[in-house]
């Protein structure tokens, strides 16, 4: 009895220890912004104690009462321009934003101020905009993986500012955070590419791991990953960053690091101590806050009305389709209508390229709004492309077998339509294990083409009994 009432006391002055020490954190911090501290470079005599390497980028050493880190600072004038667009050009684009940031961040319950409505969400502006990209140690978000590199870029007074931390070891992290603290005031959008899922969490959990706590006002997100694949995922080899700069933006890299590389040169870099290792690091992540203003730049253009103008508009038929389907999804209908028209007269005069899931999609909406006139022409060209494909695609047949059917009462033209959809599903039959669902679409194809078979004997019988009268 007595061993195990030792060991209760020790379980109660252990928890009593914990609760001490929660109290202390909570009264230390609790939110992101519990420690204000002025970050500032350090005197020329310090900084020139850095290697000459870091003195050629224009690295400073900066510090704060949580210990130093390394800066560096580059300031591009509004007339800059990053390939096709100049980036004083968001000041005027930024709020055209404000229905990708409402639909990025309203499902996100942390964030209790967000509308119902796009209307009701505030437009974002320019200098609430914070361009974030971190080069890390690792590739996953778990609490291993350390930024050790973050940029971020802002619009100040007549300049787009980029800065870029470094730490030379893992003790400076907490300096780099505390001075990154900063930076959040007055941010209402933290602009990425694939930052929602990779960058803000492994930094969230390096807050917590350095002590701070979350807060209730995190900065909205607006991840331009998302729109990138929404007008680009059939159309471009990849959505990676730098496939759409260069085949969207213009954008022309020579020598770059790529960024998988950044890891290996920065474990270089703690080896041996030689800055050099970091120079092309320090340059991708400099091009990549960049090209994210660029790329707010394109996308606002294309919800502010300038496509074909301040845009160029796309000639691809993917590629207009999915921006048509985006700008009606982000509230530009009469935009939307004219790309769709565009296709349409495409299709009509026997031109489209050889894509079939738009044509599909497309007449799909031409079918709720009762223009079949411009439904049948792209059912009609996925048919013959279905047909041509390896494993086909049944829909074209089946809506026309069905428009002609109930439309049109041509029983041999459902049937020939109904009939070739039954053979394409025979055909991928025989490349692919059917699902249960395949088989019941076979059944059904079955019972179509039998149904349209007794129509059409009915039809003929009662042609013939009209004639013999």
């Amino acid at each position: 009895m007595s061993g195990l009432k030792e060991r209760l006391e020790r379980l109660r002055a252990s928890a009593m220890a914990a609760q001490a020490a929660e109290k202390r954190d909570e009264a230390e911090s609790t939110e992101w912004s519990a420690r204000e501290s002025a970050s500032s470079p350090t005197s020329a005599e310090e900084a020139a104690k850095l290697h000459p390497a870091f003195r050629r980028l224009g690295v400073e050493e900066c510090t704060n009462e949580a210990g130093s880190f390394l800066l560096r600072r580059i300031v591009y004038p509004y007339p800059y321009r990053h390939g096709r667009y100049a980036l004083e050009d968001l000041r005027l684009c930024a709020p055209h934003l404000q229905p990708v940031a409402w639909r990025q961040n309203r499902s996100d319950k942390k964030k209790r101020w967000v509308p119902e409505t796009a209307d009701e969400f505030p437009a974002p502006e320019a200098s609430g905009l914070l361009f974030l990209d971190t080069e890390t140690t690792g590739l996953g978000v778990g609490t291993g993986n350390v930024p050790f590199m973050i940029g971020i870029g802002r619009y100040r007074q007549d300049a787009f500012v980029v800065e870029q931390t470094l730490i030379r070891h893992p003790g400076e992290e907490r300096a780099m955070l505390t001075w990154l603290q900063e930076q959040f005031r007055g941010v209402t959008h933290l602009v990425t590419y694939n930052g929602r899922t990779f960058d803000w969490p492994v930094l969230v959990n390096r807050f917590i791991l350095n002590g701070w706590r979350r807060s209730s006002a995190e900065p909205g997100h607006l991840d331009l990953l998302h729109p990138s694949r929404a007008l680009w995922k059939y159309t471009l080899p990849t959505c990676r960053l730098s496939t759409v700069e260069e085949e969207r933006l213009g954008i022309i890299r020579e020598q770059d690091v790529p960024g998988s590389l950044a890891p290996e040169l920065y474990v270089r870099y703690l080896g041996d101590g030689n800055p050099e290792h970091l120079y092309g690091v320090y340059v991708h992540n400099e091009k990549d806050v960049l090209t994210l203003a660029s790329l707010a730049v394109h996308f606002g253009h294309l919800l502010g009305g300038g496509l074909g103008t301040a845009a160029e508009e796309p000639t691809d038929a993917e590629e207009r389709f999915r921006t048509g389907a985006w700008l009606e999804q982000h509230g530009q209908p009469s935009e939307a209508e004219r790309l769709y028209d565009l296709l349409a007269e495409a299709t009509e005069q026997g031109e489209g390229g050889g894509e079939i899931g738009w044509r599909l999609a497309l007449a799909a909406k031409y079918k709720r709004l009762g223009s079949l006139h411009r439904a049948v022409p792209m059912w009609e060209q996925a048919a013959s492309l279905a047909e041509a494909s390896r494993l086909p695609r049944l829909e074209a047949h089946l809506e026309l077998a069905m428009y002609y059917e109930h439309r049109l009462k041509d029983f041999a033209s459902a049937l020939r339509y109904a009939e070739s959809a039954l053979g394409l599903a025979r055909r991928r039959a025989s490349l692919v294990r059917l699902s249960a669902a395949g088989r019941q679409e076979r059944e059904r194809l079955e019972r179509r083409v039998n149904r349209l078979k007794r129509k059409l004997l009915r039809e003929q019988l009662e042609k013939t009994a009209g004639f013999a009268e």
